[in-house]
């Protein structure tokens, strides 16, 4: 039996979310006909994704068949329950939502996070935000929100579902999973059968999955994919929690590229990241100052690891001031070096520190690394002979892993220093965290 279980009211929406699976490293069967709940080949895959076909269907009609399809697909070996829904909010979303919790029993929860971050769909206030904007000014055809006054996902639950209601907001996400946990624990334990929560970003998701599983609660994942997906993530695998939460990430970035540096704000905004600054004066300087500053680093890193899944070492050039950069040009001068020198200098510095983290810090199971001269300097501390690519973060930005080495076969993702999207270090690092399965 699969260990995930999805049902869509149609199947392009189910096949979007079996992809998401899919990256999981879950084997994924998308089925439109019952025949196939019940045929013995679907049992082989780790992740059943079913399309009902019943978005257009009267109320009563697609609460029927998506009872029928939750009772046959009930099974103590599933480990995560999902309704899929429309982004846009089409279909009949209440009424389907409360199928699958009636036909599942009477003691879960359904988690409804409406928001897919990558289509620049948010919920922020109970409202569902394209782009920054209500959602009945950008799309047409909204079947469930067009009845609610306001057009709020939060009063849709509340005025059409048959079981009571709660929102957490934005605000409430910003105390972290374990605060979360609590408060999800107790509106379920209060008979909240529907909770609805605010969400911008997968870090968003990231807090909320966490919470859900912390509080312990028996639920349904109610969202468009992401969430769904995030939650497979982390209930499906073998590994126990503390496992998981040992695998860890370091990256480094080094010069003074301002694409770069809009990227690690990004990545600042998005993700609970540690970054720990390095100073590239001290490490063209001389060898002690070289030396001290290396450990600083690394200390540093080593020392806070275990509150962080990301950690990285950042150049003080990114964004620096006037005054940073001339006292490096004084530096360069003084010290008779070249800007190919200083450079060389540099990012040998950053592979002896990523060399001496991992050293240290066994937790670190992959690597993030900007610029062909810093990607090099890795590889060559690491004694690896390269990378086997594996895939395609997105266009300048590659995954694979390392090979030959102390260190061969670990995760890796390379990017180029030219890379222009903001989100390319936000994507990268999700990418990493799917494939470590965090």
């Amino acid at each position: 039996m699969a260990q995930c279980v999805v049902i869509a009211d149609e199947i392009t929406g189910a096949s979007a979310v079996g992809a998401l699976l899919q990256k999981n490293r879950s084997t994924v069967c998308s089925l439109v006909s019952s025949r196939g709940l019940k045929d013995a080949a679907t049992k082989n895959f780790d992740c059943l994704v079913y399309s009902t076909n019943s978005r257009n269907l009267m109320p009563t009609q697609s609460y029927q068949m998506v009872f029928y399809a939750g009772k046959l697909l009930k099974s103590n070996d599933v480990k995560l329950y999902a309704k899929r829904i429309d982004p846009a909010m089409r279909g009949n979303t209440c009424t389907e939502t409360q199928a699958l919790l009636d036909a599942l029993g009477d003691d879960r929860v359904a988690i409804v996070v409406p928001a897919f971050p990558e289509l620049k769909r948010s919920n922020v206030g109970g409202y569902i935000l394209v782009d920054g904007k209500p959602i009945q000014k950008s799309l047409i055809g909204l079947d469930d929100l067009r009845p609610a006054a306001g057009g709020r996902i939060a009063d849709l639950f509340t005025e059409k579902f048959r079981y009571r209601t709660e929102a957490l907001y934005l605000k409430e996400l910003f105390h972290g999973s374990d605060y979360l946990a609590h408060k999800i624990k107790a509106l379920a334990e209060n008979g909240t059968r529907a909770i609805v929560l605010d969400c911008t970003s997968q870090q968003d998701i990231n807090t909320i999955a966490d919470a859900v599983i912390k509080s312990g609660i028996k639920f349904i994942a109610v969202d468009p994919g992401p969430f769904t997906a995030t939650m497979a993530r982390k209930v499906m695998r073998e590994q126990n929690n503390e496992q998981i939460s040992t695998q860890k990430i370091f990256g480094l970035v080094g010069g003074a590229n301002p694409l770069i540096a809009a990227q690690v704000e990004m990545l600042r905004l998005e993700e609970k990241t540690l970054f720990v600054p390095v100073k590239n004066i001290d490490l063209i300087d001389d060898d002690q100052k070289r030396a001290a500053e290396i450990e600083r680093v690394v200390s540093n890193v080593v020392a806070r690891a275990n509150d962080y899944t990301t950690v990285f070492a950042v150049s003080d050039h990114l964004g620096a001031n006037a005054q940073i950069l001339m006292m490096f040009d004084k530096t360069l001068e003084e010290s008779n070096r070249s800007r190919v020198e200083a450079m060389d200098l540099i990012s040998t510095a950053y592979g002896q520190i990523t060399h001496q983290v991992l050293d240290r810090c066994p937790k670190f199971k992959a690597v993030y690394s900007a610029g062909a001269e810093y990607t090099v300097a890795i590889c060559r501390e690491l004694k690896s002979l390269g990378l086997n690519i594996q895939g395609q973060v997105m266009p300048l930005t590659a995954y694979g892993q390392l090979i030959g080495g102390p260190y061969e076969n670990l995760k890796y993702v390379a990017s180029a220093s030219s890379a222009t999207d903001s989100d390319t270090l936000v994507r990268s690092i999700q990418y990493l965290k799917r494939k470590l399965v965090l």
